[in-house]
């Protein structure tokens, strides 16, 4: 009989996003700010403004959060975990727990500061609940992700399976939205796309190859190049990436689990070309 499982640490949870939040509140008004430091690296190279340099601090922040968290699970005493050496110094790290929890924060920011000049407040006040909401998901599912209990362990997954395509459309959208030339946008699309593979193809039952996840990062990078070529409004070119990554990250997940199939392959190629065909719909009568 298994034992019942251990909750996760809410008091740690709730101070991390606390901390998130208050930083996020702090970044989204020097954002506004027009004279904000900028650098601009001339030519067509992409202008990075100071509020990105603090995201990522977050990110960082969140990453060192979540590890911490993952680590203090009593299931991972029996796992084998990477080790960043320092030399005198030792570090047991859980990369697969870094990914979700960042791009909360990352996601969050860069699809709703898309829409601060329109809606303004409201913008901000979305950032806030969609980063400070899907933080708090992601960390208790880990956790529970971690839980021997079969039933528990897969909920959790089908929670952090709906998450990682939630802010994969996010993330997706705010890098089309930018209109970089395809070398910058491609590029972003594909890194971004590996980790969040990564994160997904990933469990505690199943350690993926990373190769897998970089090869889901090259298709989406191909299939950005293709949509620079499509004028289109930046949701609906997110959406297009959304179900190239979803087919595809279906698919390996899938195979790792051994049960694809011809006929699973031939329903997921329909399913594809059906939303292809809705959303080149919709491109049409928007246009």
């Amino acid at each position: 009989m298994l034992k019942a499982a251990p909750l996760p640490r809410f008091e740690r949870i709730v101070s991390l996003i606390f901390v998130i939040l208050i930083g996020l509140a702090v970044i989204f008004l020097i954002d506004t700010n027009p004279n904000t430091l900028r650098i601009v690296l001339g030519g067509d190279l992409p202008t990075i403004g100071l509020s990105w340099f603090l995201i990522g601090a977050l990110a960082v922040i969140t990453s060192a959060g979540a590890d911490l968290l993952a680590r203090g699970h009593p299931q991972m005493q029996y796992r084998t975990l990477p080790q960043l050496n320092f030399g005198v110094v030792r570090f047991e790290v859980v990369p697969s727990f870094w990914i979700l929890p960042s791009f909360s924060v990352i996601g969050s920011f860069a699809f709703f500061r898309l829409f601060s000049d329109a809606w303004e407040g409201a913008a901000f006040a979305l950032a806030l609940v969609a980063a400070g909401g899907s933080l708090l998901a992601v960390l208790v599912a880990q956790h529970y992700s971690l839980d021997r209990n079969a039933e528990l362990n897969q909920r959790a997954q089908l929670v952090l399976q709906a998450l990682g395509y939630l802010l994969a459309f996010g993330v997706f959208s705010a890098i089309y939205y930018t209109g970089y030339r395809t070398l910058y946008s491609a590029s972003m699309v594909g890194v971004s796309g590996t980790l969040l593979a990564y994160a997904l193809l990933t469990t505690p039952t199943r350690s993926q190859d990373l190769l897998l996840s970089v090869l889901v990062g090259l298709l989406l990078a191909q299939a950005t190049w293709a949509l620079n070529y499509w004028a289109t409004t930046f949701l609906i070119a997110g959406t297009v990436l959304l179900v190239c990554f979803y087919l595809m990250v279906s698919l390996l997940q899938h195979l790792a689990a051994g049960r694809l199939q011809q006929r699973m392959i031939m329903e997921y190629g329909l399913l594809g070309g059906g939303l292809f065909l809705v959303i080149v719909y919709v491109t049409l009568q928007l246009g």
